[in-house]
């Protein structure tokens, strides 16, 4: 897909940003990482969320 150099320059110029390096992956992602990323996804999503609902309460 690209270079994972550019992965890398992206979570470097994002505070917080994490970097998923898996091997194997392009157009055809293999199936075994999917619980993998999908999880990842998921802890992001709960993060945020948690964020939100803090944020809103303290106003």
């Amino acid at each position: 897909m690209c270079d994972v150099s550019g992965g890398r320059a992206t979570k470097d110029a994002i505070p917080g940003a994490e970097l998923l390096i898996i091997d194997g992956m392009g157009h055809d992602p293999p199936r075994t990482p999917w619980s993998e990323i999908t999880s990842r996804i998921a802890d992001l999503v709960q993060r945020v969320e948690t964020v939100a609902v803090s944020d809103s309460t303290a106003s």
